[in-house]
């Protein structure tokens, strides 16, 4: 049997919970939120100090919601996530900043794994959450769980804006293929032109029909849809 095909497109899927703040909860304009606080905020854990839920006071990147990274003082938030050992990840997020007082160009550092850095962000000439930028930054995943981290770095109120965050896949360990999202066997992934054994008693067939066809991907471990060409070689019995 010959399966032939080609791959679709698919939209990569972001493993953090709740990345633009965006549960119920926060008003009117603002709300402070004091360390210790898990439930606050739906997914994230704040720490140090305090950071501002910011509600209406500026215009979100996404949704209604963002966070001034310093409330009364420096604060920072933070998410465990489902990661694969040993995979790379793409951490994008944007970035703004707090201009009614402090320091003109805001900073934040972002962690995840052994991968940080600071960013940075220029307010010059941009009122508060008028502007957003795009950050990212790629991290190599040690274990099960990675922990996700934005600090300020302003160390009074005033600080850098942050909202829409996202985790994706990028890359899988050694011996795993990038397939619909997914690490699989890299020798469970059939390509096109591929000659792949087929046990066709499966598909319940003396000549094949539609609803067989449709059976070939998942027989073979092919994932997501697609279209795949199917040569077959008949014997008749006398």
């Amino acid at each position: 049997m010959l399966i032939g095909g080609f791959g679709n497109a698919f939209a990569a899927t972001n493993i953090v919970n709740n990345g633009s703040f965006e549960n119920a909860g926060c008003g009117p304009l603002f709300d402070t939120v004091f360390t210790p606080d898990s439930t606050t905020i739906t997914g994230w854990t704040v720490g140090l100090a305090s950071i501002d839920w910011i509600c209406g006071y500026w215009t979100a990147q996404d949704g209604s919601n963002s966070i001034d990274m310093s409330g009364n003082a420096a604060g920072s938030v933070s998410q465990d996530i489902t990661t694969i050992a040993g995979a790379v990840y793409d951490v994008q997020f944007y970035m703004s900043g707090n201009t009614d007082s402090g320091n003109i160009i805001k900073q934040l550092t972002a962690t995840a794994a052994a991968s940080s850095g600071p960013f940075t962000y220029d307010t010059t000439g941009h009122p508060s959450g008028t502007n957003w930028e795009l950050k990212s930054f790629p991290f190599t995943a040690t274990g099960a769980t990675t922990t996700l981290t934005f600090t300020s770095d302003e160390p009074n109120a005033y600080g850098a804006a942050l909202d829409n965050v996202s985790v994706v896949l990028s890359r899988c360990p050694a011996g795993f293929d990038l397939v619909d999202d997914a690490c699989v066997p890299s020798n469970q992934n059939p390509v096109a032109g591929e000659l792949v054994p087929l046990n066709t008693t499966a598909l319940f067939i003396s000549s094949l029909s539609s609803s067989a066809i449709w059976m070939v991907p998942a027989i073979l471990g092919i994932a997501g849809v697609g279209i795949y060409f199917i040569q077959t070689r008949t014997h008749k019995d006398n």
